[in-house]
């Protein structure tokens, strides 16, 4: 298990962290209003705020790069771990909890050949740093020394309900099913980041699960 030093995040990084994060929400939606296509209008979203947050959060993701690569094989074993968890998980909620998530609709890449780079980016890297950068700067002021386990179900709880009340319709049928598996989510991204010590496993996992579930529909 990881040893974490105490936050050394301000509130106004937290906050503005989470500010870019609604942003992708707030661009999406308004953008497809005009689009109407929520696919194309959320990858200019995503790539656009995803950006701007790994900018401005350079220095955490520096800090968590540079411990992966410290340690790398502790670092891609659970990003491989990460992988059958979140298969495992991904799997269950495709075939019976069916909840919202940040997913591209395959038939708009298949259309749009010459932005799938952009699209498939979007939806697999840019949202799993999103999500990482974001939980953890949620987190970050949370006292977790000696209390590993405590944490890592906090961290789900906590940011999984943000997650589910930013992207999710105001639907009780949907809400539910959604909140399970964004805390659920959460709660794999965050054992990882205790294992391995970085965000980066996590992103890895994230990531792929996504590029191959996208892959294997096309």
């Amino acid at each position: 298990m990881s040893n974490y030093p105490l936050s050394r995040l301000s509130y106004k990084r937290i906050f503005i962290t989470l500010l870019l994060f609604v942003a992708v929400r707030l661009i999406g939606d308004g953008l497809d209003r005009y689009v109407g296509m929520p696919t194309i209008s959320y990858t200019f979203a995503l790539n656009f705020i995803g950006w701007v947050m790994i900018i401005y959060d350079w220095n955490l993701f520096g800090i968590h790069y540079n411990r992966f690569k410290k340690n790398p094989g502790d670092g891609l074993l659970f990003a491989f771990i990460g992988m059958i968890l979140l298969g495992g998980w991904t799997y269950v909620n495709e075939h019976f909890l069916h909840c919202v998530e940040m997913f591209p609709d395959v038939e708009v890449i298949r259309r749009y050949f010459f932005a799938s780079p952009a699209i498939i980016i979007a939806f697999t890297f840019i949202w799993s740093v999103l999500v990482s950068l974001s939980f953890k700067a949620v987190t970050d002021r949370f006292d977790i020394r000696d209390k590993e386990l405590l944490i890592i179900l906090s961290s789900g709880f906590v940011f999984g309900l943000i997650l589910t009340a930013i992207y999710t319709p105001l639907s009780l049928n949907m809400f539910v099913p959604t909140y399970l598996y964004n805390t659920v989510l959460i709660i794999i991204l965050s054992y990882l980041y205790n294992q391995s010590g970085s965000l980066i496993s996590g992103i890895i996992a994230y990531s792929l699960i996504n590029l191959i579930r996208i892959l294997m529909l096309l």
